[in-house]
């Protein structure tokens, strides 16, 4: 028999501050309804848009091109990174409880974000060289952020 991991470990339901199984899968199914799951389904495969060969997430965007282009003296990289940059805590701002507080949960979620955020990137713009980067603070968000950028 061959084993392959999930990115995610069983243990990490240790850290949960409200368990509802024995496995994440069960923990999942458990508490999450057919609502829940599509929505994640779309934040790990988000729409993406191209705007005078920018990408973008679409939900980050918000039609202001010429605003970016001027602001970052149509520096594609930045205006990239600025708008795709989003702090990983803000992603529950209504959702928050006390599992959020623990610094290798969150950097477990950016660590799967930007697996999968990668895929969708590299499976639509297979000849783009696209970033996905989690780090500290990036373009003034606060705390661990993902962004998405072209070089």
């Amino acid at each position: 028999m061959k084993i392959y991991k999930s990115i995610v470990d069983n243990d990490m339901i240790k850290l949960f501050t409200d368990v509802k199984g024995t496995t994440l899968i069960n923990h999942v199914s458990n508490s999450c309804s057919i609502e829940d799951v599509l929505a994640i389904s779309n934040l790990f495969n988000p729409e993406i848009i191209i705007v005078e060969d920018c990408i973008f997430i679409s939900e980050f965007y918000n039609n202001n091109i010429e605003n970016l282009k001027e602001q970052f003296n149509d520096d594609r990289q930045q205006i990239e990174m600025f708008v795709n940059s989003w702090s990983l805590e803000d992603f529950f701002l209504l959702s928050q409880n006390d599992t959020l507080a623990k610094k290798e949960v969150i950097k477990k979620f950016g660590d799967i974000l930007k697996y999968f955020w990668r895929l969708r990137f590299n499976e639509l713009f297979p000849n783009r060289q696209i970033v996905v980067r989690v780090d500290k603070e990036i373009m003034g968000e606060n705390g661990l952020t993902i962004t998405v950028y072209q070089v």
